[in-house]
Protein backbone atom coordinates (compact mmCIF):
# COMPACT_ATOMS: atom_id res chain seq x y z
CA UNK A 1 0.00 0.00 0.00
CA UNK A 2 1.16 3.01 -0.64
CA UNK A 3 1.46 5.94 1.97
CA UNK A 4 0.64 9.03 -0.07
CA UNK A 5 -0.87 8.96 -3.62
CA UNK A 6 -0.76 12.65 -5.29
CA UNK A 7 -2.96 12.56 -9.05
CA UNK A 8 -2.72 16.18 -10.81
CA UNK A 9 -2.45 18.15 -7.85
CA UNK A 10 -3.12 22.02 -8.05
CA UNK A 11 -3.38 24.83 -5.65
CA UNK A 12 -4.45 28.28 -7.02
CA UNK A 13 -4.52 31.38 -4.77
CA UNK A 14 -6.85 34.53 -5.76
CA UNK A 15 -7.42 32.75 -9.36
CA UNK A 16 -4.19 34.24 -10.91
CA UNK A 17 -1.31 32.87 -8.18
CA UNK A 18 -0.50 29.09 -8.95
CA UNK A 19 1.46 27.71 -6.19
CA UNK A 20 1.53 23.78 -7.13
CA UNK A 21 0.38 22.76 -10.90
CA UNK A 22 -0.38 19.08 -11.90
CA UNK A 23 1.86 17.67 -9.11
CA UNK A 24 1.64 13.65 -9.22
CA UNK A 25 3.78 11.23 -7.04
CA UNK A 26 3.40 8.37 -4.82
CA UNK A 27 5.35 7.90 -1.38
CA UNK A 28 5.15 3.83 -1.22
CA UNK A 29 4.76 2.91 3.13
CA UNK A 30 8.07 1.95 4.73
CA UNK A 31 9.95 5.08 2.40
CA UNK A 32 11.66 8.22 3.57
CA UNK A 33 10.42 10.38 0.31
CA UNK A 34 11.83 13.77 -0.07
CA UNK A 35 10.31 16.77 -1.82
CA UNK A 36 13.44 19.07 -2.56
CA UNK A 37 12.88 22.22 -3.82
CA UNK A 38 13.52 26.35 -2.92
CA UNK A 39 11.84 28.43 -0.81
CA UNK A 40 8.69 29.31 -2.19
CA UNK A 41 8.49 26.43 -4.58
CA UNK A 42 5.00 25.30 -3.11
CA UNK A 43 6.10 22.54 -1.12
CA UNK A 44 4.59 24.04 2.08
CA UNK A 45 1.20 24.21 0.02
CA UNK A 46 1.84 20.68 -0.73
CA UNK A 47 2.27 19.99 3.07
CA UNK A 48 -1.25 21.96 3.61
CA UNK A 49 -3.29 20.29 1.52
CA UNK A 50 -1.95 16.62 2.71
CA UNK A 51 -2.53 17.75 6.30
CA UNK A 52 -5.84 19.07 5.55
CA UNK A 53 -5.00 22.81 5.89
CA UNK A 54 -6.01 23.94 2.78
CA UNK A 55 -8.41 22.31 0.00
CA UNK A 56 -7.28 21.73 -3.65
CA UNK A 57 -8.12 23.71 -6.22
CA UNK A 58 -7.83 20.54 -8.65
CA UNK A 59 -6.22 16.90 -8.66
CA UNK A 60 -6.98 14.28 -5.89
CA UNK A 61 -4.77 13.36 -2.75
CA UNK A 62 -4.78 9.74 -1.24
CA UNK A 63 -3.39 9.40 2.28
CA UNK A 64 -3.63 5.92 4.05
CA UNK A 65 -5.32 4.49 1.56
CA UNK A 66 -8.48 7.40 2.34
CA UNK A 67 -9.42 9.95 -0.07
CA UNK A 68 -8.53 13.83 1.32
CA UNK A 69 -10.32 15.77 2.45
CA UNK A 70 -13.22 13.60 2.47
CA UNK A 71 -12.05 10.80 4.58
CA UNK A 72 -8.96 12.80 6.60
CA UNK A 73 -10.89 12.19 9.98
CA UNK A 74 -10.12 8.84 9.59
CA UNK A 75 -6.75 9.12 9.19
CA UNK A 76 -5.60 12.08 11.40
CA UNK A 77 -4.59 10.18 14.16
CA UNK A 78 -2.35 7.94 11.94
CA UNK A 79 -0.28 10.93 10.63
CA UNK A 80 2.40 12.54 12.67
CA UNK A 81 3.26 16.76 11.40
CA UNK A 82 6.59 18.60 12.19
CA UNK A 83 6.44 22.39 11.49
CA UNK A 84 9.45 24.52 10.49
CA UNK A 85 8.79 26.07 13.65
CA UNK A 86 7.29 23.88 16.35
CA UNK A 87 4.66 25.76 18.44
CA UNK A 88 4.14 25.25 22.47
CA UNK A 89 3.82 27.25 25.42
CA UNK A 90 6.47 28.59 26.47
CA UNK A 91 5.26 29.32 29.99
CA UNK A 92 4.68 25.19 30.65
CA UNK A 93 7.09 22.75 31.17
CA UNK A 94 8.05 20.60 28.15
CA UNK A 95 6.03 17.72 29.92
CA UNK A 96 3.49 19.64 30.85
CA UNK A 97 3.15 20.25 26.60
CA UNK A 98 3.04 17.06 25.63
CA UNK A 99 0.63 16.24 28.77
CA UNK A 100 -1.44 19.10 26.45
CA UNK A 101 -0.72 17.50 22.78
CA UNK A 102 -1.65 14.20 24.42
CA UNK A 103 -5.28 15.52 25.43
CA UNK A 104 -5.54 17.14 22.52
CA UNK A 105 -4.91 13.75 20.69
CA UNK A 106 -7.15 11.64 22.87
CA UNK A 107 -4.07 9.87 24.17
CA UNK A 108 -4.93 7.79 27.31
CA UNK A 109 -4.37 4.99 27.49
CA UNK A 110 -0.43 4.43 28.96
CA UNK A 111 0.16 8.34 28.23
CA UNK A 112 2.84 8.98 30.84
CA UNK A 113 4.57 5.76 30.01
CA UNK A 114 4.51 7.13 26.21
CA UNK A 115 5.76 10.87 27.17
CA UNK A 116 8.78 8.82 29.39
CA UNK A 117 9.74 6.77 26.31
CA UNK A 118 9.09 10.03 23.69
CA UNK A 119 11.65 12.22 25.59
CA UNK A 120 14.46 9.31 26.37
CA UNK A 121 13.54 9.06 22.20
CA UNK A 122 14.08 12.61 21.44
CA UNK A 123 16.95 13.04 23.44
CA UNK A 124 15.01 15.44 26.11
CA UNK A 125 15.82 12.90 29.27
CA UNK A 126 16.31 15.42 32.29
CA UNK A 127 14.80 18.26 30.46
CA UNK A 128 11.12 17.03 31.39
CA UNK A 129 10.44 20.26 33.83
CA UNK A 130 12.42 22.96 31.57
CA UNK A 131 10.39 25.75 30.70
CA UNK A 132 9.62 25.66 26.73
CA UNK A 133 11.07 29.30 26.57
CA UNK A 134 14.30 28.28 27.71
CA UNK A 135 14.65 25.60 24.90
CA UNK A 136 16.91 26.21 22.06
CA UNK A 137 15.61 25.89 18.55
CA UNK A 138 17.05 22.08 18.42
CA UNK A 139 15.22 21.16 21.22
CA UNK A 140 12.14 22.46 20.52
CA UNK A 141 12.37 20.75 17.19
CA UNK A 142 13.08 17.41 18.72
CA UNK A 143 10.15 18.00 21.35
CA UNK A 144 8.05 18.87 18.01
CA UNK A 145 8.94 15.22 16.79
CA UNK A 146 8.11 13.91 20.15
CA UNK A 147 4.85 15.51 20.57
CA UNK A 148 4.25 14.07 16.47
CA UNK A 149 5.06 10.95 17.81
CA UNK A 150 1.66 10.65 20.37
CA UNK A 151 -0.23 8.55 18.42
CA UNK A 152 2.36 6.30 16.92
CA UNK A 153 1.96 7.08 13.32
CA UNK A 154 2.41 5.34 10.14
CA UNK A 155 3.28 8.87 8.48
CA UNK A 156 5.28 11.55 9.50
CA UNK A 157 5.60 14.55 7.37
CA UNK A 158 8.04 17.18 8.31
CA UNK A 159 8.49 20.63 6.58
CA UNK A 160 11.94 22.26 6.89
CA UNK A 161 13.16 19.70 10.15
CA UNK A 162 17.05 21.61 9.92
CA UNK A 163 16.22 24.79 8.93
CA UNK A 164 17.82 27.56 11.56
CA UNK A 165 20.10 25.03 13.74
CA UNK A 166 23.79 24.62 14.08
CA UNK A 167 25.81 21.65 12.64
CA UNK A 168 25.51 20.11 15.90
CA UNK A 169 21.54 20.55 16.29
CA UNK A 170 21.33 19.69 12.56
CA UNK A 171 23.09 16.34 13.20
CA UNK A 172 21.08 15.64 15.98
CA UNK A 173 17.70 16.05 13.99
CA UNK A 174 18.89 13.95 11.16
CA UNK A 175 19.71 11.22 13.24
CA UNK A 176 17.01 11.61 15.21
CA UNK A 177 14.47 10.86 11.97
CA UNK A 178 16.69 8.51 10.66
CA UNK A 179 15.60 6.60 13.59
CA UNK A 180 12.64 6.95 13.06
CA UNK A 181 12.40 5.56 9.42
CA UNK A 182 14.41 2.65 10.53
CA UNK A 183 11.26 1.93 13.14
CA UNK A 184 8.87 1.38 9.70
CA UNK A 185 7.40 5.30 10.18
CA UNK A 186 6.90 6.34 6.39
CA UNK A 187 9.09 10.07 6.42
CA UNK A 188 8.13 12.73 3.76
CA UNK A 189 10.11 15.32 4.54
CA UNK A 190 10.08 18.88 3.10
CA UNK A 191 13.20 20.59 2.14
CA UNK A 192 15.46 23.22 0.32
CA UNK A 193 18.85 21.22 2.16
CA UNK A 194 20.06 18.79 -0.29
CA UNK A 195 22.19 16.98 2.52
CA UNK A 196 18.92 16.57 4.31
CA UNK A 197 17.59 14.68 1.66
CA UNK A 198 21.05 12.76 0.77
CA UNK A 199 21.39 11.33 4.16
CA UNK A 200 17.91 10.39 5.49
CA UNK A 201 15.70 9.93 2.01
CA UNK A 202 15.18 6.69 -0.22
CA UNK A 203 13.29 8.84 -2.99
CA UNK A 204 13.38 12.51 -3.73
CA UNK A 205 11.36 14.70 -5.89
CA UNK A 206 12.19 18.16 -7.06
CA UNK A 207 10.07 21.26 -6.87
CA UNK A 208 10.18 24.45 -8.71
CA UNK A 209 7.80 27.19 -9.44
CA UNK A 210 4.87 25.07 -8.47
CA UNK A 211 6.07 21.94 -10.68
CA UNK A 212 7.34 18.34 -8.97
CA UNK A 213 9.56 16.25 -11.51
CA UNK A 214 9.11 12.89 -11.81
CA UNK A 215 10.59 11.19 -8.04
CA UNK A 216 14.07 9.14 -8.19
CA UNK A 217 15.84 7.48 -6.13
CA UNK A 218 18.31 9.41 -3.82
CA UNK A 219 21.40 7.38 -4.82
CA UNK A 220 20.45 8.46 -8.59
CA UNK A 221 19.89 11.92 -8.11
CA UNK A 222 23.03 12.43 -5.93
CA UNK A 223 24.86 10.84 -8.92
CA UNK A 224 23.06 13.30 -11.10
CA UNK A 225 23.58 16.13 -9.91
CA UNK A 226 27.52 15.52 -9.19
CA UNK A 227 28.46 13.77 -11.60
CA UNK A 228 30.93 10.17 -11.23
CA UNK A 229 34.22 11.90 -10.39
CA UNK A 230 34.90 14.09 -7.04
CA UNK A 231 37.85 15.24 -5.45
CA UNK A 232 39.04 15.04 -1.70
CA UNK A 233 41.66 17.66 -0.73
CA UNK A 234 43.69 16.24 2.86
CA UNK A 235 45.16 18.04 5.21
CA UNK A 236 47.51 15.19 6.83
CA UNK A 237 50.09 16.20 9.62
CA UNK A 238 52.29 13.52 9.39
CA UNK A 239 51.54 12.08 5.49
CA UNK A 240 53.76 9.00 4.44
CA UNK A 241 54.16 6.39 2.13
CA UNK A 242 52.01 3.51 4.05
CA UNK A 243 49.31 6.10 4.13
CA UNK A 244 49.55 7.05 0.63
CA UNK A 245 48.91 3.00 0.10
CA UNK A 246 45.76 2.83 2.06
CA UNK A 247 43.94 5.61 0.76
CA UNK A 248 45.39 4.20 -2.85
CA UNK A 249 43.72 0.57 -1.31
CA UNK A 250 40.12 2.49 -0.85
CA UNK A 251 37.38 1.32 -3.59
CA UNK A 252 37.02 3.91 -6.81
CA UNK A 253 40.65 6.03 -5.83
CA UNK A 254 41.93 6.93 -9.67
CA UNK A 255 44.78 8.87 -8.64
CA UNK A 256 46.49 10.99 -5.47
CA UNK A 257 48.47 14.14 -6.19
CA UNK A 258 50.84 14.36 -3.62
CA UNK A 259 51.04 18.20 -3.85
CA UNK A 260 48.03 19.02 -1.27
CA UNK A 261 47.03 15.74 -1.35
CA UNK A 262 43.91 15.98 -3.72
CA UNK A 263 42.71 12.64 -4.56
CA UNK A 264 40.65 12.01 -7.17
CA UNK A 265 37.63 9.06 -6.92
CA UNK A 266 34.57 7.86 -8.31
CA UNK A 267 31.61 8.94 -6.29
CA UNK A 268 29.44 6.66 -3.78
CA UNK A 269 27.76 7.28 -0.60
CA UNK A 270 30.55 7.21 2.14
CA UNK A 271 33.32 7.33 0.49
CA UNK A 272 34.86 10.35 2.67
CA UNK A 273 34.12 8.39 5.96
CA UNK A 274 35.92 5.00 4.07
CA UNK A 275 39.01 7.63 3.26
CA UNK A 276 38.83 9.13 6.90
CA UNK A 277 38.82 5.55 8.31
CA UNK A 278 42.05 4.16 6.29
CA UNK A 279 44.11 7.48 6.91
CA UNK A 280 43.18 7.35 10.31
CA UNK A 281 44.10 3.38 10.79
CA UNK A 282 47.07 3.88 9.04
CA UNK A 283 48.48 6.48 11.85
CA UNK A 284 47.41 9.66 9.92
CA UNK A 285 46.95 12.96 11.54
CA UNK A 286 43.46 14.16 9.17
CA UNK A 287 43.67 18.08 10.36
CA UNK A 288 40.87 18.71 7.53
CA UNK A 289 38.87 16.59 4.98
CA UNK A 290 37.43 18.91 1.88
CA UNK A 291 35.02 17.45 -0.79
CA UNK A 292 34.70 19.35 -4.24
CA UNK A 293 32.66 19.88 -4.90
CA UNK A 294 30.68 19.75 -2.11
CA UNK A 295 27.08 18.31 -2.81
CA UNK A 296 25.70 21.68 -1.94
CA UNK A 297 28.16 23.16 -4.74
CA UNK A 298 26.73 21.00 -7.26
CA UNK A 299 23.23 21.34 -6.81
CA UNK A 300 23.54 24.88 -7.07
CA UNK A 301 25.10 25.02 -10.00
CA UNK A 302 22.25 22.86 -11.10
CA UNK A 303 19.82 24.52 -10.05
CA UNK A 304 21.53 27.99 -12.03
CA UNK A 305 22.33 29.31 -8.52
CA UNK A 306 18.84 29.49 -6.67
CA UNK A 307 18.09 27.08 -3.98
CA UNK A 308 16.30 29.62 -1.33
Amino acid sequence: MNAIEVQGLTKRYKKSVVAVEDASFTVPQGTAFGLLGPIGAGKSSIINMLLNFIRPSAGTIKTLDREIPAQFHEVRHRIGYLPERPGFYGNFSAERNLRFFANLSDVREEREEKIKKLFKLAGLEGKETTLVRAYSLGDRKRLGIAAAMLNEPELLILDEPSTGLDPQGRRDIMALIHELNVHDVTLFLATHNVRDIAEICDVVATMRAGHVAAPTTTKDFVADVRGKTVQLEADIANINERILQAIRSVKGVKSIQCEGLKISLEYRPGINEDVNYVITRAGGRLRSLHESPSLEEAYVRKMGGRTR
